[in-house]
């Protein structure tokens, strides 16, 4: 009787824990935008493509980004700005050929900066002995899905 009893409260409590899990997934696709250059996010190296760009389910401070060949997830910070209906933006930070996505502006008073990382910080060091390499910002439209 009591492997029983130990068999079946070992059973509850496994559904118990299944049934109130929640996944961490992505939301529905709030921003859409066309990147016509490689660029670099967090530690993965996109390629141009055309990326849906979605806040993570429970999780603001996670962004999924996804292209038809490759995605990533990056931690974010979110800043609150004064901005009357501007249109969403993805901002990059440009040195040479080399692209670092920093920011994402949504509609509305919303942005989520992307911290910088080695590279980027190894690439705006080399700017002082490469007249190429100076730090441009370079926006993208993008639309919201």
């Amino acid at each position: 009787m009591t492997k029983i009893y130990i068999s079946l409260v070992t059973a509850f409590a496994a559904v118990a824990a299944l049934a109130t899990a929640t996944p961490v997934q992505a939301q529905e696709v709030d921003l859409v935008a066309r990147v016509p250059f490689d660029f670099a996010v967090g530690d993965a190296n996109l390629p141009h493509d055309t990326y849906r760009l979605s806040r993570m389910n429970g999780h603001p401070d996670m962004l999924f980004l996804r292209g038809d060949q490759k995605g990533t997830f990056v931690r974010t910070s979110e800043e609150r700005l004064l901005r009357d209906g501007a249109t969403p933006t993805l901002v990059f930070h440009r040195y040479g050929d080399q692209y670092f996505l920093r920011q994402v502006r949504w509609e509305g008073t919303a942005r989520v900066d992307l911290p910088e990382t080695k590279r980027e910080r190894g690439a705006a060091e080399s700017r002082g002995t490469r007249a190429a390499a100076v730090m441009e910002t370079v926006t993208i439209a993008a639309a919201r899905r």
